[in-house]
């Protein structure tokens, strides 16, 4: 059967076939269970010789992550062994497959596997990682600098009331070099986010909470901070940067007072996990004057429930968890570099360490 989109089985989920000649040339088969659109159509174009079978559930999105009902999928999957998935998905059903061998999870963030630890996968799961994929998070932060630094956003306002202002941070603005952008996180999003700034003569400092070995130390990096020197960190930087994953150790890194220790007028970015501070928290920090603004992509509950204060908080710019999406393309490429060395015997990359959280 040729692929269509449209076709049901009896158990009311799509699958998607190649013709059986092709099917016959590797025999290997490939379950692709997202709600990215196009997703399983590239990877088949991209293994014409591989069976790729496209899972969905015939209900809505709301229904599937509300109330979690996943049965149609794992009958769907009994005979999967690999497997591209979206975390959230993969978090409610791993212990219900019993011949995966791997799977390649569609996003960056692990922490929904580690709310439910006695249900974690067991079989290797790659995270979701690819050049493109750091550089959206670069292009987020190094815009909404600008942006903030340039008052773009008071110019809007400007002219939606036809005024024309030349003052405060519309005519007097820094540039990117005379800023010090400090960085929490040097995975490969944190070094292309330096990387990006270096570009643009900032100065950047990183944190990590262990001192890197020299190979995997970035050039781009004018000064490294680790464990300990927290409070030093913060009183350096201009902009603090957070791109640290959700883990025992950075769950509330930044909470209480710790931000009292930050450079006078800091500004903080939020593109990592929104539980490194409380919502509280952060909102104490800002009111207490101990940082100037927030700009903040990802939030300790999503989607950030109406009556959180930071809707409508006056140092706080938002966006709905998008500074970097998993785009089809990327989640495509980056499978099949893994793909190929999973048929070859080969180690995959960014296999989940559970007791590290990333």
């Amino acid at each position: 059967m040729i692929y269509s989109p449209r076709s049901l089985d009896k158990t009311g989920c799509y699958y998607s076939w190649l013709p059986d000649t092709r099917m016959a040339a590797t025999g290997r088969t490939v379950y692709v269970l997202s709600v990215i659109p196009r997703l399983a159509k590239l990877v088949q174009e991209k293994l014409p010789d591989v069976n790729v079978i496209e899972v969905q559930h015939k209900g809505t999105v709301e229904e599937k992550y509300n109330k979690k009902i996943y049965d149609e999928e794992i009958l769907a999957l009994q005979d999967a062994e690999v497997l591209l998935v979206d975390n959230n998905i993969l978090a409610e059903i791993s212990d219900k497959l019993p011949k995966v061998k791997w799977a390649q999870g569609t996003w960056a963030g692990v922490e929904v596997f580690l709310r439910n630890p006695e249900k974690l996968p067991p079989f290797p799961v790659s995270r979701m990682a690819s050049d493109t994929f750091s550089q959206l998070m670069a292009e987020y932060t190094v815009g909404w600098i600008l942006i903030h630094e340039r008052g773009w956003l008071d110019c809007q306002q400007y002219q939606l009331k036809s005024e024309w202002q030349h003052t405060g941070k519309i005519a007097y603005y820094r540039s990117l070099k005379e800023m010090t952008v400090g960085v929490l996180g040097m995975g490969n999003i944190g070094k292309e986010v330096a990387r990006s700034l270096k570009t643009f003569h900032s100065e950047v400092h990183a944190f990590t909470r262990t001192v890197p070995s020299p190979e995997r130390m970035s050039n781009d990096v004018d000064k490294y901070w680790h464990t300990g020197e927290l409070h030093e960190f913060l009183g350096q930087c201009d902009y603090i940067v957070n791109i640290m994953p959700s883990t025992p150790d950075t769950r509330g890194m930044l909470g209480g007072n710790t931000l009292k220790h930050a450079k006078k007028d800091a500004v903080f970015i939020n593109i990592g996990r929104g539980d490194v501070i409380s919502e509280g928290d952060l909102i104490t920090a800002l009111d207490a004057g101990y940082l100037s603004a927030a700009i903040l992509d990802v939030f300790e509950v999503e989607p950030l429930p109406k009556e959180s204060g930071l809707w409508k908080h006056p140092k706080v710019m938002l966006t709905p968890h998008s500074a970097g999406v998993s785009r089809a393309q990327d989640v495509t490429e980056a499978f099949l570099m893994n793909y190929k060395n999973f048929i070859n015997g080969q180690p995959v990359s960014h296999v989940i360490d559970w007791k590290a959280g990333y």
